[in-house]
């Protein structure tokens, strides 16, 4: 069930050149959010936002005379829960893993610790766990800051001790939203292998097969994710054993084409869509995407409350 908390923000670390990761203290949101599901974080002043629903008709004229940033970013953003901890030293706290785009991203990236956020979740329904669990081998492609809802799911993965291969794609090394370290591991499936690759870190130490792609660059794979995806489709028609599972988050474009092609070769692929939202829990409508039902009749689903995950072979894809 989601809850308001009143976070306090621990640790802050900018990544690359526009990602920022925002640790946060919330402790039942940390405790109890699954793999796949986001919060809701107000990026204004806690003593402005309390301001506005004191005197709203004050804040209705500000905006409509153009308002000020804070204005302007009162609605809370959506982010996906990247890290959270249930135990140890950093029990009660989660993080944040984000790229500066606007005026809400900017203005939670300026935080420090010791400030204090408004957080609601853990909201949106998450992975399918049971499913999960059930699998010998699963295949992670995130598209640059779309890896952060996918960590979740590979830590449980791998704690089932599920052989899990992580595909990030970036424009190029300098944009990878996690550290990174060169490597001469490569990926098993590929033929062809660089003799110097680029690995994210944090998910090698998972115990994962990692393989950063990059559209610049001389290291490593190149091209896009989708292209080396499709070479573990192929080689696992002739090789891998037992079931194997599909699972994305990116640009709308990657995630049609992993879709598309984990459907040809009849793996399941389970997508976590990305949009903007008004509220979070279902009230507004705004982040409503299209969904095929098993009727064939095409519905409306909101991603809040609905997804943000969803069956690959489901999602109307030719709207994005």
């Amino acid at each position: 069930m989601a809850v308001v908390e009143t976070a306090s923000v621990t640790r802050r670390v900018e990544l690359g050149r526009s990602h920022v990761r925002l640790r946060l203290r919330a402790e039942r949101i940390a405790r109890e959010s699954l793999p796949g599901q986001f919060v809701n974080v107000r990026c204004t002043p806690l003593a402005f936002s309390r301001k506005v629903f004191e005197d709203w008709d004050t804040f209705l004229r500000q905006r409509r005379a153009g308002g000020t940033g804070a204005t302007r970013t009162l609605l809370m953003r959506p982010f996906a829960v990247y890290r959270r901890w249930k135990e140890g030293p950093e029990k009660g706290q989660f993080e944040v893993l984000f790229k500066v785009v606007g005026r809400g991203t900017a203005a939670l990236a300026q935080k420090q610790p010791g400030e204090e956020v408004e957080v609601l979740g853990p909201l949106g329904k998450g992975f399918d766990l049971d499913w999960c669990r059930r699998l010998s081998t699963a295949v992670v492609v995130a598209g640059g800051v779309g890896l952060a809802p996918l960590y979740p799911l590979v830590e449980f993965l791998r704690s089932r001790d599920v052989h899990t291969i992580v595909i990030v794609g970036v424009i190029s090394e300098h944009d990878v939203p996690i550290e990174v370290a060169d490597s001469r591991v490569t990926l098993s499936f590929v033929a062809t292998r660089p003799d110097l690759t680029i690995t994210a870190k944090e998910f090698e130490r998972l115990g994962c097969e990692v393989g950063v792609v990059a559209l610049e660059g001389d290291k490593g794979y190149t091209g896009l994710p989708t292209e080396v995806f499709d070479r573990f489709l192929h080689w696992s028609d002739g090789g891998a054993r037992g079931e194997a599972g599909v699972f994305t988050c990116g640009p709308w474009a990657m995630m049609r084409e992993v879709a598309r092609h984990a459907a040809e070769h009849d793996v399941r692929c389970e997508v976590l869509l990305e949009e903007r939202m008004g509220c979070g829990v279902g009230a507004c409508m705004a982040c409503a995407c299209r969904i095929r039902a098993a009727n064939g009749e095409v519905v409306r689903k909101r991603i809040c409350v609905d997804g943000p995950v969803f069956d690959g072979s489901e999602v109307v894809w030719d709207e994005g």
